[in-house]
């Protein structure tokens, strides 16, 4: 494997011969590479929903302050550089092949003393940590991959803060079948005396996430719901008015059109405020920031979304029926199989009548039948329903179809990264 692409593929066919490993392996890993996660600075985020948006304004708020600033994310839309960034680039292929090879060493040493082949996810954090630390970055904004006390990411001893969006119902096989069981894991990044800033709609995870807070002796930041409220929606943009706990008021021009992306703002807002930015360079970042595919303009009248779980579906679905309300609306759709799939068929349909609906697939492996998802949006009083195969022909004949009116793709992030592909 002495090529970019070689490594690409050797890393994307992980997933069918390894298994997730407890931290210790990891950590053991992190050792081997000399530690290169304890080189910098960390923010750290988890949560079921908007964590990628969150980690994009916190990365633009801190890029403006003048530091240079690493972002770990995932999953990826079309190449998997976008994973590891630095103010706003994507890692290039060459450093992207190097660090590879610095991990495969480690990893042969690993092996040798009895340690597991690292996932694909755990390549990729070790990969992105060697880069971070070679690049001599000053801060890393690092998403975590699925829960968080036993994800690769929490390997990182130390933090500067912990963000948490909200919580849902999702990979409920892992994380558990209750709010209060998925908060505990997420909980899990929280360290002693680190401020940890959280989404606090939810009194159940919030009621978990305080008291992680009060045994671990972090200081406590929600974000109340009541905390923030939309003044005015533009084309394109919502303004937000952010109050924070001594009455002060922070209005902040949020560049999406989803009303859900109010609170992501407003979470990264405060994290950067009570790490000591100034209130100007949070609304100048937070007015800049770019995130694809999540309730993203790409042409006129068409939008992406990434919402793949039944809370996210019920974000957007909320968008769906403002649009309803005045205009005719289209649906593209694809779910992954492991999803709850009947539950967001459902919430898609709450009172929404569509002119037209074209299911496809995406997700590899991992797809679901489209005649399945498509006769659940037929049980739910769906009229036309149209099955295509391949997304991308999906994606052109919805565009073809939608008139005058107005198209959503939605329900999983690999559907997005297909159009993003077929865009390019």
């Amino acid at each position: 494997m002495k090529s970019y692409g070689e490594v690409v593929r050797y890393l994307m066919e992980l997933p069918l011969f390894t298994k997730k490993n407890e931290p210790a392996n990891t950590r053991h890993l992190m050792e081997l590479l000399g530690h290169p996660e304890e080189r910098f600075k960390v923010i750290h985020i988890a949560g079921t929903n908007g964590k990628g948006s969150t980690c994009a304004f916190l990365a633009r708020i801190f890029q403006e302050t003048g530091l240079k600033t690493g972002l770990f994310t995932s999953p990826h839309l079309v190449r998997i550089n976008e994973r590891m960034q630095i103010n706003g680039r994507m890692i290039p292929d060459e450093d992207f092949r190097k660090a590879f090879w610095r991990v495969s060493h480690a990893v042969s040493i690993l092996k040798e003393e009895g340690g597991q082949e690292p996932t694909y996810f755990e390549s990729l954090f070790a990969m992105a940590m060697c880069w971070f630390e070679e690049q001599k970055i000053d801060l890393l904004i690092c998403e975590t991959g699925l829960g968080g006390r036993l994800d690769a990411t929490n390997t990182i001893r130390s933090a500067e803060a912990e963000v948490i969006t909200s919580i849902g119902l999702d990979h409920t096989k892992y994380l558990g079948d209750t709010v209060e069981q998925i908060a505990s894991e997420k909980a899990g990044i929280i360290r002693k005396g680190v401020p940890c800033i959280y989404s606090a709609k939810d009194p159940a995870s919030a009621g978990v996430i305080r008291e992680t807070c009060m045994r671990m002796k972090a200081i406590p930041v929600p974000l109340e719901k009541e905390a923030y409220r939309i003044l005015e929606r533009t084309e394109g943009a919502i303004k937000v008015r952010l109050t924070m706990q001594d009455g002060r008021a922070l209005d902040l021009a949020v560049p999406f059109n989803a009303a859900y992306q109010a609170e992501n703002a407003c979470l990264a807002a405060l994290c950067a405020l009570s790490l000591g930015v100034k209130e100007e360079a949070v609304k100048s970042a937070v007015a800049h920031t770019k995130w694809p595919g999540r309730m993203e303009q790409i042409h006129k009248d068409v939008y992406l979304d990434g919402a793949h779980n039944p809370d996210g579906i019920r974000e957007i679905a909320r968008e769906i029926r403002r649009t309803a309300r005045t205009r005719k609306v289209h649906l593209l759709t694809a779910v992954v199989s492991d999803k709850d799939h009947g539950e967001m068929v459902r919430e898609l349909c709450d009172g929404v009548r569509y002119e037209s609906i074209i299911v496809t697939t995406a997700g590899g492996g991992r797809k679901l039948d489209p005649q399945i998802l498509a006769g659940e949006f037929l049980a739910s009083g769906q009229g036309s329903v149209m099955c295509v195969q391949d997304a991308r022909q999906a994606y052109e004949t919805a565009c073809r179809n939608k008139g005058d009116g107005v198209l959503f793709c939605v329900g999983s992030l690999y559907l997005i990264g297909e159009i993003q592909y077929a865009e390019l």
